[in-house]
């Protein structure tokens, strides 16, 4: 996604300020030349017109309307139209003085007087930040997300918050690291996502804080703080201020959090999370330009918190667990923040433009870190993996227990054929290009889930598809190992899915390649593994049998390897015992008729070792 700077400048003190009709502003926008650009209205008009999108206050929608108009039209005049390109592009706003920091720029229309941050297509994303400095290195970005969820519903600040259906929204988002595939005609699974989300229901500032000492503590730090809570006014008549309704320390009563209180928890925790989202009203109101003092979201963002989402005007119940529902929907798969926050703005105004305006409520500060592409397919790639060994689990469920339902059978194949088609789109699609090392990894993934599909169709009794499946597996895997010989698991199965299909292994040269890779490579616990099957197809190379050596390498990986590479490793051997067979059909025209003897006996090796 392409970035194009919008910023302004006055003189003077940046931290408080007032609109004042006429004054003029620097704007620098991209590469064109500095403009002076004069405000069109004054303070009181703009507060007036922030009142009337205020649903507790404002019951007449001609005049939330107007409202939504007369300040569309005062932030395009500041802002400049904005027209969608023809590739997504991020507006990059930078507006250091306080009361054009309270503007709301998130309703600005296009040349059609559309409101262009929620229609545009591609994406054209508006984002905020702040220039502070470096704040160190304090945030790692995530590839494995943990969610710490912080909701409080406090008798007497407001109705019951929809603590539920946002917990639900976040469960679902985090299905591939925390749900098994749930399928008809099986005994369910217990589904566990206590490793990757914590729910506090009573949420305070030292339970927050508590929760993530104890997550960092454990080398399993939080990446996402999600609040919901009632927002509420923090400051007085002279200094008016917007802060959130968590628990006292009592339990009981309330406490009503500044935003300089929720700021000095957060810098409290090390590492910090790298994207806050604020389900709280006004938890992005700036209105308050003239005391100063930021926001909820500006405050969090100036610590130091790359990305953080909140509303700038009061926010419905329904519009929260939509924002909750998309943006985490989209970003947990993978996809860019600044597509997620367009994807979710314009869910919202796709549900309720006629009667809510939360579309325009959702504000985002973004401060990305420059590799930021690359980390963004690791994240996307993560997902994939997830969703793919709950898969695999479930395949292997129905194999090892030999589960002949129809209906279960679908519900995985399909399951696994999505994985494909979606891994797919990162190695042949529009997808921008990743690291070479995550692309490679992809190609194994690819590879897998063809050969666990394949399996799976064999024992379905579709050995022809079970071929075909195997066919593109192999394929996968050769692309991998030719593109980086040091890549000995790719080699090993592509040689290994060879010498099943066609009875030989047609080039002896990269036998002798994936060998001295996995010799080589003294940090990767699977290669003892890799080693020990290389040996067990040696005779298809044209060597002599080397069942001695391939056993040495065995009992090599269960003495020095984990239970994941030893389970592994026994059931890549028991393969070719119960599928890859000559009576089934595999290793045609090979004088030794197949390799089910000689991996039984590679088995009896593993037997009693760990398994997982």
């Amino acid at each position: 996604m392409r970035s194009e700077l919008i910023e302004f400048f006055r003189f003077d003190n940046q931290d408080s300020g007032l609109l004042r009709m006429g004054d003029r502003y620097l704007r620098a926008r991209g590469n064109e030349p500095v403009t002076a650009v004069p405000v069109p209205i004054k303070h009181s008009d703009f507060l007036r017109r922030l009142d009337h999108l205020r649903y507790e206050v404002e019951n007449d929608p001609e005049r939330r309307n107007e409202a939504l108009r007369d300040l569309a039209e005062v932030v395009t005049q500041v802002l400049g139209v904005c027209t969608a390109s023809d590739e997504p592009v991020q507006i990059d706003l930078v507006t250091n003085a306080a009361e054009l920091s309270a503007l709301p720029f998130e309703l600005a229309q296009d040349g059609d007087g559309r409101p262009v941050f929620a229609v545009s297509d591609p994406p054209l994303v508006l984002t905020r930040r702040v220039r502070t400095g470096t704040h160190g290195a304090r945030h790692v970005w995530w590839s494995t997300p943990r969610v710490l969820f912080a909701a409080a519903s406090l008798p007497g600040v407001g109705p019951p918050v929809p603590v539920d259906e946002h917990r639900a929204a976040l469960r679902e988002a985090l299905k591939p690291w925390s749900e098994p595939l749930p399928i008809e005609g099986m005994q369910d699974a217990v589904r566990d996502n206590r490793r990757v989300l914590t729910t506090i229901e009573r949420a305070s500032l030292s339970r927050i804080r508590a929760a993530a000492l104890t997550a960092a503590a454990e080398g399993r730090p939080y990446t996402h703080l999600h609040v919901l809570a009632h927002g509420c006014n923090v400051g007085d008549k002279f200094e008016p201020e917007f802060g959130v309704a968590l628990f006292a320390e009592d339990d009981k009563s309330a406490a009503e959090v500044t935003p300089d209180q929720l700021r000095a928890v957060i810098q409290s925790i090390e590492p910090g999370p790298v994207v806050v989202t604020l389900a709280v009203c006004d938890g992005g109101n700036e209105s308050n330009s003239v005391t100063g003092g930021g926001s909820l979201a500006h405050e969090l963002h100036e610590s130091g918190v790359p990305v953080v989402l909140a509303s700038q005007f009061p926010l419905t119940f329904a519009g929260s667990t939509t924002f909750a529902r998309q943006f985490y929907g989209e970003l947990l798969a993978g996809r860019d923040v600044r597509a997620a926050l367009h994807g979710t703005r314009r869910r919202l105004h796709t549900e309720g433009a006629d009667t809510m305006h939360d579309w325009a409520s959702l504000v985002a500060y973004v401060q990305l870190p420059e590799d930021y592409q690359d980390r963004l397919y690791e994240v996307a790639m993560q997902a994939e993996m997830a969703s793919l060994r709950t898969a695999q689990l479930w395949s292997d469920r129905l194999v090892n227990e030999g589960i002949t339902d129809a209906a279960a059978f679908e519900t995985v194949a399909e399951q696994l054929r999505s994985r494909i088609a979606s891994l797919t789109r990162y190695v042949e699609g529009p997808i921008a290009e990743p690291a070479e090392a995550a692309r490679l990894e992809n190609l194994g993934l690819l590879g897998s889930a063809q050969k666990r599909y394949a399996e799976l169709c064999f024992h379905r009794a579709d050995p022809e598809e079970a071929r075909k499946a195997l066919r593109a597996a192999r394929r996968w895997y050769r692309q991998g190992f030719t593109r980086n010989l040091s890549f000995h698991w790719h080699g090993v199965q592509a040689l290994s899915i060879e010498a099943a299909l066609t009875g030989r292994i047609e080039r002896p040269g990269q036998w002798y390649a994936a060998v001295e890779a996995a010799e080589v490579d003294d940090d990767d616990v699977y290669a003892p593994g890799s080693l020990a099957e290389l040996y067990l197809l040696a005779p298809l190379a044209g060597l002599p049998p080397a069942l001695d050596q391939a056993e040495r390498h065995l009992v090599e990986l269960a003495g020095l390897a984990g239970p994941v590479p030893v389970d592994s490793t026994r059931r890549q051997l028991t393969r070719y015992v119960r599928w890859w067979t000559s009576g089934h059909g595999y290793f045609p025209g090979y004088a030794g008729g197949d390799l089910a003897a000689e991996a039984s006996r590679l088995l009896e090796t593993l037997r009693g070792r760990p398994s997982s």
